[in-house]
């Protein structure tokens, strides 16, 4: 019998965590110092150094040494990794959330989407630009009141599972397709690009608050439990006090 692993998730609630910024600053490296400086919005600037520093906060603890001994490698588009430790994670966020992911052997994605109203086109339109055939088909039989909650479901399926590889947005979106229905549990459903992946990854939807989608993709299909740790205040990061 196969024993589930764990995935570790931490739920990161931005607005009560970016004026932690200017005290977690010392962890992050000369690059993402750099990184960070570059941004034109404070707000944008503040978020990246919370992220960014929380990310650290997460891996030191799994490998019991400081935030600011963390070494980041990165992958041909900018994917980062740990070279000299056998762990794997993964960080996205959108509007006032955040999500990391750890797991401890098997590579993986992750995003998290603010559901937000179309601008110009419907998510019809929308999808007819990115999204696989069958995709748009699956998104157009669903109920006009669901288009929003399904367009967002399979919008962060396919982003995890771009994420899991690396790729960011180098593979066209219809060379792959996923399920739409919001209420049913996330499958890649065919892979043009990665025939195997079929039988070799697995997706799931993560817990967000509302008005929020996640999904997480891991290059694994044993079982997996999630474990989830909701972030809202610095104060309960006690490996960010500085020694």
């Amino acid at each position: 019998m196969i024993r589930p692993t764990s995935v570790d998730i931490w739920r990161l609630l931005l607005e009560g965590l970016v004026d932690c910024a200017p005290a977690l600053r010392w962890c992050l490296s000369e690059g993402e110092i750099e990184r960070a400086d570059r941004f034109i919005f404070e707000r944008d600037r503040t978020r990246f150094i919370t992220c960014r520093a929380i990310l650290r906060g997460v891996i030191a603890q799994n490998l019991n040494i400081g935030p600011a001994d963390v070494v980041f490698a990165y992958g041909e588009k900018g994917k980062p990794y740990l070279e000299d430790w056998p762990l794997f994670f993964n960080l996205s966020h959108s509007h006032n959330e955040a999500c990391i992911a750890i797991h401890p052997n098997a590579p993986l994605g992750v995003d998290v989407e603010h559901i937000r109203p179309p601008t110009r086109n419907n998510w019809i339109a929308l999808a007819q630009r990115f999204f696989s055939a069958a995709e748009i088909q699956a998104l157009s039989d669903m109920p006009e009141r669901l288009q929003s909650k399904a367009f967002f479901a399979c919008w962060t399926r396919k982003e995890a599972y771009l994420k899991l590889h690396g790729l960011g947005l180098s593979l066209p979106l219809d060379q792959f397709s996923v399920n739409v229905d919001p209420d049913a549990p996330a499958k890649l459903c065919s892979s043009e690009w990665c025939p195997d992946d079929l039988g070799r990854s697995t997706l799931y939807d993560l817990p967000t608050n509302s008005g929020y989608r996640s999904a997480i993709a891991i290059a694994t299909t044993d079982p997996v439990t999630i474990h989830e740790t909701c972030i809202s205040g610095i104060e309960s990061f006690p490996f960010f006090k500085r020694v």
